[in-house]
């Protein structure tokens, strides 16, 4: 299986957008998450799934494609949310499972 260039940069500005969704929102408030619901269990996890495709050429030369997921965890429902619009902002991104505490 090869692996192009493409899909290295695409996976790579997928977690680069997860990775700096805390740094581009410091202080946002996300919607539909109140003050005091991140505060319920110090404990608990949100995760969220998104879903992307990767375009390749097989061994036989044809162009064809694979559907690949990729699940954003955050210690808040905020910094879950942060991570999923950071990701969405990429092209070709679909939401599987919205932000959701695990």
């Amino acid at each position: 299986m090869k692996i192009n260039g493409k899909t290295i940069l695409f996976t790579f500005s997928l977690l680069l957008g997860a990775a700096s969704a805390q740094a581009a929102c410091t202080g946002c408030t996300a919607v539909g998450v109140g003050r005091d619901d991140d505060f319920d269990d110090p404990s608990a996890t949100y995760s969220a799934e998104v879903s992307y495709i990767t375009w390749y050429t097989n061994e036989n030369g044809q162009h064809t494609h694979r559907v690949n997921f990729l699940t954003l965890t955050g210690s808040t429902m905020a910094y879950c949310q942060q991570q999923l619009n950071a990701v969405l902002a990429s092209p070709g991104v679909s939401v599987v499972q919205f932000c959701q505490k695990d």
